[in-house]
């Protein structure tokens, strides 16, 4: 009987969603519940404000070493540079290597490299950092990840010192023994929002294992199919007339109680699930087509930096140490300076410095991932200064410039139009922040030059006249952003721009895929109920039976004995 319904194919269908769904129903809640959560917060994290406004004045009157002259110990060429304080001394923050790189602290006063921070001068950094804080307590010393640290762009900064303050918040800062900073702050509340939001929603307690990435894959796929057979069988199983009677009332449905609303709900929020669990496969680059693309060496060398924060090998030449003092003199008569980045843009290098946010200012700060304290480029007022000009600066780079860059950075295509955008587009705007939190995300002000090519990609560059960055959307990108972002977090002009409506729409959404959810697993529990008591009972049955059998050879060999 069973052999013959698995050869039905319309049983085959029924039996396939059901089980997929009492094996994924669990799994399909907690996406929805986190998935709310991660509309409005992704996982713990220090704020690039927060970070900019706790540095030191930066004080370069003591350096003697110039920034090429520091690289020289490196074997593989710097990528990034900051200069900044560490204490009362100057340093130069190197990035080296590729993706994320790794960061190292060199004395810019004597060239040495700074000294890994160990458990005493973890807290005296964080004393330093905190001057209000009256107490510091050493949690733990981390050399693999937490459940708040798991994130690909934190792993270099290993091994962490957790140090809680102690405090009405139960706030903890993670300083790291090697680029000796604070690289994560987290207390109660965000702790809780990440777990049940970003952390829960992408299997993150498992991230440091080797299979994760094919979990979630599977986990996936088999979802998709799920989805997909509960829409065919939805359909089929609906009637256009009320065809169905269930105790004398006609129906549409041929189910009653909890199924009829599974197979109701699955018919209105079918296709949006769907489409959630498809673009959440678009985010892993399992779709062949629809993927980010990379940035041509000839972009990055003008300045275009990946999504994980990749660039160009950094050109340290005018970098002399007149013309950093110089440089620090004249930001100062702006703005207090406290660190230098440095940026490169059309093939020449720059100095940008941003203005410290006070106290209160510091929550204006948008985050834009949970690696937001090593983005290379914050939002916030900031001004350029040139190298070979180190006494002036300016705010942005002129017209002629931004012109300058776009032709080098596609030679050989001809530019089919260029625009000022002083409003943001389909593929320029910012969306969810909870997004690919473990990426230094670009910052994206406007106006910005939009610039289209005749090439073969149908390339797009999208470039910031401040601070100077380069953003490249292809043929394949504009389809990875309706696949992944629209779909996934539908933030679709019409909605995204009219909050609440975005708020309202997504939550409401959510909510009616969490009911499809819900009222497929209290079904489920009944058939796991029932399945359980038909396995259970031949097990009584023998049971039973070896107890009469152990009972009868009991009695006889007692008769025996009194033989």
């Amino acid at each position: 009987m069973r052999v013959r319904k698995l050869l039905d194919w319309r049983k085959l269908l029924i039996y396939s969603h059901r089980w997929l769904g009492i094996v994924l129903g669990i799994v399909f809640m907690a996406w929805c519940v986190s998935g709310v959560v991660l509309m409005y917060y992704g996982v713990p994290h220090l704020t690039a404000g927060e970070r900019l406004m706790r540095l030191p004045p930066l004080d370069l009157s003591a350096i003697r070493v110039t920034p090429a002259e520091a690289a020289t110990q490196f074997k593989d060429p710097p990528r990034r540079l900051r200069i900044s304080m560490h204490g009362d001394r100057p340093v130069y923050r190197f990035n080296t290597g590729r993706v994320f790189g790794r960061w190292t602290l060199i004395y810019a006063d004597t060239g040495e490299a700074v000294d890994p921070l160990d458990r005493e001068g973890a807290l005296t950094w964080l004393q330093g950092y905190l001057p209000e804080q009256q107490t510091l307590r050493y949690d733990a010393y981390l050399q693999r990840p937490d459940t708040y640290t798991r994130l690909p762009a934190m792993q270099t900064h290993f091994p962490l010192h957790r140090v809680a303050l102690d405090d009405a918040a139960a706030t903890e800062y993670y300083v790291s023994e090697r680029s000796g900073e604070a690289v994560m702050k987290s207390d109660r509340r965000t702790r809780l929002l990440g777990l049940f939001g970003y952390i829960t929603h992408t299997f993150f307690f498992f991230r440091q294992q080797s299979w994760w990435s094919a979990l979630l894959q599977w986990v996936s796929w088999i979802g998709l199919a799920m989805c997909v057979t509960g829409a065919v069988v939805g359909v089929w199983r609906y009637g256009l007339s009320a065809r169905f009677r269930h105790k004398g009332v006609r129906s549409h449905s041929p189910y009653v109680g909890w199924m009829k609303w599974h197979h109701y709900a699955g018919l209105l929020f079918g296709v949006l699930t769907i489409s959630w669990v498809f673009s959440g496969l678009v985010s892993l680059d399992v779709i062949p087509g629809i993927r980010e693309t990379r940035y041509s060496p000839q972009q990055v060398a003008e300045g275009a930096r990946s999504v994980q924060g990749e660039g160009a090998v950094i050109d340290l030449s005018s970098l002399s140490l007149e013309n950093l003092r110089t440089a620090t003199a004249t930001v100062s008569r702006s703005f207090p300076a406290k660190e230098f980045e440095l940026l490169q843009f059309g093939g020449e290098t720059y100095l940008i410095a941003y203005r410290a946010p006070t106290a209160d200012e510091v929550n204006a700060w948008e985050s834009r991932s949970g690696m937001d304290f090593i983005t290379p480029t914050p939002e916030g007022e900031h001004v350029l200064v040139s190298p070979r000009q180190p006494d002036r600066t300016f705010a942005r780079f002129d017209d002629e410039a931004m012109m300058c860059v776009a032709r080098a950075a596609m030679p050989g295509s001809a530019i089919r139009d260029a625009v000022w955008l002083h409003e943001y587009d389909d593929y320029y705007y910012k969306t969810v922040s909870s997004f690919d939190l473990g990426l230094p995300r670009m910052a994206k002000p406007l106006p910005v030059l939009r610039v289209r090519y005749d090439d073969a990609a149908e390339t797009w560059l999208y470039l910031t006249y401040s601070p100077g960055q380069i953003l490249k959307v292809e043929r394949l990108d504009r389809a990875n952003r309706w696949g992944y972002y629209g779909l996934h977090g539908l933030d679709f002009a019409f909605l995204y721009r009219n909050r609440p409506v975005w708020d309202i729409v997504a939550v409401a959404l959510l909510i009616g895929v969490g009911v499809s959810t819900v009222t497929s697993l209290v079904p489920a529990c009944r058939r796991l109920a029932r399945h359980a008591r038909a396995v259970a009972r031949p097990a009584a049955k023998v049971e039973a039976g070896l107890q009469a059998r152990l009972r009868h050879q009991t009695r006889g060999a007692e008769g025996s004995a009194i033989d």
